[in-house]
């Protein structure tokens, strides 16, 4: 017993020089607790596991207590006041720039707009899994609670699963995904102890979709299945996820069925659509197939516009530009206010465009390039009339803006062929210009 006890003292002599007097106390009470544990008469009570998951709890939180995701630099510079930044630097991390101010035990990662993103304890109080240490005491305080602590075991699980979904957060941010997945996953078990009883479908989708992301995949089917059958299928995104988890497994067939079930359900997912797509394409199988599953969606549904569009996409990626385009202008027949149809009209013959001039940019004769550059400019000038009617119709401003900068790079083309031309760049520029403003 006392050699526990000193090895705890030394433990706080060479870390309370520069650990905050939370730490300090909670690694005091470690130190009580896990006494208590080897006497006989206190090892078998609740309340000493209680105060030793609070205590691993505590060490956990002292580097972290003053802070919170989006809070602001300024604000956290206050609230910090008496804790010297050590540095502050720029980082780039999963494709993402972030601003870190270092201090003693912490970085703390901003985003652009100095909002607290994430952050990172560089020097824990203590070394061990913190959170799994208090978990696993709450787990000892129910054995022996036997039912009479409910109320306030439920409590401290409930806010360690808070913890365990705080620190995915943040993992994921920074693009560890494992210990994302780790996290979440957790949580998960948390959410299922008979005291809480309250499994957590996003936080089950959330193990399932970062594990993906690491290439664990018999993991995220696992996860993934769990969500199904609990009826949480993230609006159609699952589907997609899971068949990727499939594909990656080489299990081919499950992967399409994933999809076919999935796009029986949610007809107008472009995830799952364009998933089903590609594995068609991939497996070199019959892409009728998708289409056939589309036309039943259209028989069931005749009056919904984005079932066309839907259809407007396969062709599309089929390379039958004047399928995909039958599609679409059946879409905004179908609701002239559909703005996708209107889009896709447009985006369709834009991006023909585009590809002519790449391929002019490499023709040498002469004729064959004036003869290129006329058909891009008539697809060019064909792109106008959608465009506008999705300006026209849409009430999304970023929809507006992204309309906006394709119209104004039409008109700037034109622009010495009239005043209309002239006016119509000079109206989108200015709309485009703007939406960057906002």
């Amino acid at each position: 017993m006392k050699k526990l006890l000193f090895a705890l003292s030394l433990i706080l002599t060479i870390q309370l020089g520069a650990q905050t007097k939370e730490a300090a106390d909670a690694l005091k009470e470690i130190a009580k607790a896990q006494s208590d544990t080897q006497n006989p008469k206190k090892a078998e009570s609740p309340a000493t596991w209680i105060r030793m998951s609070d205590a691993y709890v505590g060490v956990f939180d002292a580097p972290i207590k003053s802070v919170w995701a989006g809070a602001s630099q300024t604000e956290l510079k206050v609230v910090l006041k008496d804790q010297r930044i050590i540095s502050s630097e720029s980082r780039t991390l999963n494709g993402e720039t972030f601003t870190v101010d270092t201090y003693y035990d912490k970085d703390l990662y901003y985003f652009p707009d100095g909002k607290l993103a994430a952050w990172v304890v560089t020097k824990p109080y203590m070394k061990g899994d913190l959170l799994k240490e208090g978990t696993d005491a709450l787990v000892k305080a129910e054995g022996f609670a036997k039912g009479s602590k409910d109320k306030d075991l439920l409590e401290r699980f409930l806010a360690l699963k808070t913890r365990y979904v705080n620190e995915a957060v943040n993992f994921y941010t920074l693009g560890d995904f494992k210990k994302a997945s780790e996290n979440f996953e957790a949580a998960v078990k948390i959410s299922q102890n008979k005291i809480v009883n309250a499994p957590d479908t996003v936080m089950i989708y959330n193990v399932g979709f970062t594990a993906n992301l690491v290439g664990e995949t018999d993991k995220a089917i696992t996860y993934f299945k769990m969500a199904l059958a609990s009826n949480y299928d993230a609006k159609g995104e699952l589907y997609s996820r899971l068949a990727e988890a499939y594909k990656a497994n080489k299990e081919i067939d499950k992967a399409k069925e994933t999809l076919g079930t999935g796009f029986k359900k949610y007809p107008t997912n472009q995830s799952i659509l364009v998933s089903l797509i590609n594995l068609y394409l991939e497996t070199n199988d019959d892409t009728n197939k998708v289409l056939e599953l589309i036309k039943q969606a259209q028989a069931n549904e005749p009056q919904n516009a984005s079932l066309y569009y839907a259809e407007g996409n396969v062709w599309k990626k089929l390379n039958n530009m004047e399928k995909a385009i039958e599609c679409y202008k059946k879409s905004v027949e179908t609701d002239p206010n559909y703005v996708f149809g209107s889009f896709a009209i447009g985006s369709t013959y834009y991006d023909k465009a585009v590809e002519i001039q790449s391929k002019a940019s490499e023709e040498v004769d002469d004729k064959k390039y004036e003869a290129m550059v006329k058909q891009l400019e008539i697809y060019l000038e064909t792109a106008i009339a959608p465009f506008e009617k999705c300006y026209e119709v849409s009430t999304d401003k970023e929809i507006k803006a992204v309309v906006a900068e394709y119209l104004k790079n039409i008109y700037f083309r034109f622009r010495e062929k009239g005043d209309t031309f002239k006016a119509g760049f000079e109206k989108y520029n200015a709309i485009y210009e703007s939406s960057k403003q906002q």
